[in-house]
């Protein structure tokens, strides 16, 4: 949604994109704003009314009649104000809620969910310009637009004192419009480009605190500071061109204020002279058009919220890019682990070979071809051609969330943030007796019984209190308590004691196919081994043929 350069079209198309949902809160802020600019006409109204009637008349009870109808209006319009201020802040809370929801769900239903991998983790720092978002909108709501309607009502009503004033006004107008069409793109565009490097020097803040201390070195620490100054220099940059648009439409706005108080009172004091306008007339646009200048000269302000709103709700729109899967959560999930490709094509390879539900098998791959693979039977990605089918049925034509929920692979050392009880009770629901059973077999309950918080210690993304072997084991008793159809494991699992792995799988033996990915194949005790070349796949009687085929490949799937 975010275009190359964005301006005052693109941002509308962020306000209907963004805040659309939520439209009937503006709208209802709208009207009572409405309500309060007219109501707010009762002080120089009442004013003029005083000067040229009351004055006159020098009877109190039309004083106290006129002073009791400007209180009660006043009032109505105090009460309106307190409801427009209550209306927008559930518009804040309802915005905060609906825009958590819309992040989490796009997130949870992208395409490529792994975010890190193509550099794009730091997109959800962009959830930070929902504040930026939700401190604009009232402000504009509130001040902004109060300024601009009070502005225009005043003008309109000091248009019907003479022909004159209706000049004035028109000059006004137009001066206005002109500061706009000169600035507004241009602030528009620089206050976009001055949020990106702002989220840049974010992204590059947030390498450096997970970096482990690998700056910690004379070398590497002059590579950190020169980094940081450059990232400096670029929003410092993008900072003051952004600067030069709002600053320089802040200076028109004032000299529009001063020019325009100036010849409202010469204009105003020669019509009197030439008795065509009334004291009171005089004082009643002097209140109005005073109040409406000094909007216009702090209008500024509101300006540079509206920038900042713009650039809100670019970054925000960010989200809306993400492409989304379109599958439904409707259909069947495997009822077996059986797999079937058919002259498959997928990213430059091709599948053909079959596994039967309940095998268990050492696989041997050529480079690139197990992540091939492993999206291809998570359904992150779709084969170009050919039949893929788990459990007999089209990988297709299963609901997506239960096969996910049937398929699991194990190749990654990294966590999702949480506690070990959490993790293993997504698993599968039990009490902690079972949890302490699958942990015994995979030869973590010792290890993490001298946690200091035991199952409720909290694992961070890098897999830290647990080191790379025992991550993998922990994900691997997940694997034992959910008992999928299809568990593939990595080559990280030639880190394990292969007992372990061993007594793991003899207890899903029958209910789960497994494919273990490995680059040592040798003693491993499975029911079969299979060679998954780039192009060709290939049963092997044994581990010494599977070997074999690995080395006919030409690749180096085989470790040393």
């Amino acid at each position: 949604m975010a275009e190359t350069r964005p301006g005052i079209r693109a941002f509308a198309g962020w306000i209907g994109l963004v805040l659309a949902p939520d439209a009937a809160f503006v709208r209802l802020a709208v009207i009572y704003g409405v309500a309060i600019s007219l109501l707010s006409l009762a002080t120089p109204i009442s004013v003029q009314l005083l000067i040229n009637s009351v004055a006159n008349t020098a009877l109190p009870t039309p004083l106290f009649t006129l002073a009791g109808l400007l209180f009660l209006l006043l009032l109505l319009a105090g009460v309106l104000a307190a409801f427009r201020v209550h209306l927008l802040a559930l518009f804040e809370q309802r915005l905060f809620a609906r825009i958590v929801a819309e992040i989490t769900l796009r997130a949870v239903h992208a395409q490529n969910p792994f975010f890190a991998d193509a550099r794009r983790g730091d997109l959800f720092n962009r959830y930070f310009d929902l504040m930026t978002v939700q401190k604009a909108m009232p402000s504009l709501l509130l001040g902004g637009f109060t300024i601009v309607l009070q502005g225009a009502v005043g003008l309109v009503v000091t248009s019907f004192y003479h022909p004159f004033f209706l000049a004035f006004n028109v000059v006004l107008v137009l001066a206005l419009f002109v500061i706009w069409q000169l600035w507004a793109s241009g602030a528009i565009r620089t206050a976009v480009a001055k949020s990106h490097a702002k989220h840049a020097a974010a992204h590059w803040l947030e390498s450096v605190g997970g970096s482990n201390g690998f700056y910690k070195s004379s070398r590497h620490l002059d590579y950190a500071m020169d980094r940081s100054e450059a990232i400096t220099a670029n929003y410092v940059g993008a900072y003051r061109r952004h600067f030069r648009y709002t600053f320089a439409q802040t200076l028109a706005l004032l000299l529009v204020y001063a020019t325009a108080s100036a010849a409202l009172l010469a204009l105003g004091g020669w019509l009197i002279i030439q008795g065509q306008l009334s004291i009171g007339q005089l004082v009643a646009a002097e209140l109005i058009l005073s109040g409406v200048f000094y909007g216009i000269a702090q209008f500024g302000p509101y300006l540079e919220a509206l920038y900042d709103l713009a650039a809100g709700l670019e970054e925000l729109s960010l989200f809306w890019d993400v492409p989304q899967e379109s599958g439904s959560a409707e259909g069947e999930g495997p009822v077996d682990g059986a797999i079937r490709l058919r002259r498959v094509e997928h990213q430059g390879h091709g599948f053909d070979f079959e596994v039967a539900a309940g095998e268990q098998l050492a696989v041997v791959a050529a480079p690139g071809v197990e992540r091939a693979l492993t999206m291809l039977l998570k359904r992150h990605q779709s084969p170009a051609r050919g039949l893929a089918l788990i459990g007999g049925r089209d990988i297709a034509g299963l609901d997506m969330y239960r096969l996910r929920a049937e398929v699991m692979v194990l190749d990654r050392p990294s966590f999702v943030e949480m506690s070990i009880r959490d993790y293993l009770s997504l698993a599968a629901s039990g009490d902690a007796a079972r949890m302490v059973d699958v942990l015994e077999t995979v030869g973590l309950a010792e290890r993490l019984g001298g946690l200091p918080d035991g199952l409720d210690t909290i694992v961070s993304t890098s897999g830290w209190p647990l080191s790379v072997g025992e991550l993998m084991a922990l994900k691997l008793a997940a694997a034992l308590l959910a008992r999928p159809r299809l568990l593939v494991l990595s080559p990280l699992y030639d880190l394990l004691p292969p007992e372990r792995v061993d007594a793991v799988l003899a207890a899903l033996r029958g209910a789960t196919t497994v494919l273990q990915f490995t680059r040592r194949p040798q003693g491993l005790a499975r029911d079969g081994a299979l060679w998954l070349g780039a192009r060709e796949q290939r049963r092997c009687a044994d581990l010494d043929e599977l070997v074999a085929c690995a080395r006919e490949g030409g690749s180096d799937a085989l470790s040393a």
